[in-house]
């Protein structure tokens, strides 16, 4: 077998190992796949990077906490930001005599919205769990959403905040 024989061997065989690969990470994220899409995983480690480093102490945390409307209403929010100043974790605790919600949102070292972890809770019992998934562009990929309970969903909390900084600035704005 000559060296051009073999090189265009080698190149098939890596070809056909990758083609499987590729393929996953072009098809669409949906309910079936979502768990194990390449993309998806990606944010996942990604995830995993940034508790990692709060629980290791490597993040700056600023925290403040508000009280509205006459004290009905309640919201913290803690931004998480690396020796680089970029926020990588921005947390808001929110609720009211009735519900609760806390939406962790999770960001490249870009300053990109990645990913989106939401729970919200009522009064009646309802609970509801969203895991929401960011390309590297910030544009929506897929939504995890599960439900249990009557349905009354508790505070409402953004999908992605795409500028952390300015909405930890206004929290207490009402």
């Amino acid at each position: 077998m000559g060296v051009n024989q073999t090189m265009k061997t080698t190149t098939h065989i890596l070809i056909c190992c990758l083609l499987p690969f590729g393929a996953l990470a072009a098809e669409t994220i949906n309910a079936k796949n979502w768990q194990s899409h390449p993309e998806v995983l990606k944010i996942r480690s990604l995830y995993n990077e940034i508790n990692a480093a709060e629980k290791a102490g490597e993040f700056k945390k600023d925290s403040r906490k508000c009280v509205l409307y006459g004290g009905s209403f309640e919201i913290d929010g803690t931004l998480y930001k690396d020796s680089k100043g970029k926020v990588r974790k921005y947390v808001v605790d929110a609720g009211s005599g009735d519900s609760v919600g806390r939406a962790e949102y999770y960001y490249d070292t870009n300053g990109i919205p990645r990913f989106t972890y939401r729970t919200r809770g009522a009064y009646n019992g309802t609970k509801k769990e969203d895991r929401i998934y960011f390309d590297e562009k910030g544009k929506h990929l897929y939504t995890s959403h599960k439900q249990e309970g009557p349905g009354y969903a508790g505070s409402d909390l953004e999908d992605s905040v795409e500028n952390p900084s300015t909405d930890y600035a206004g929290l207490c704005k009402g």
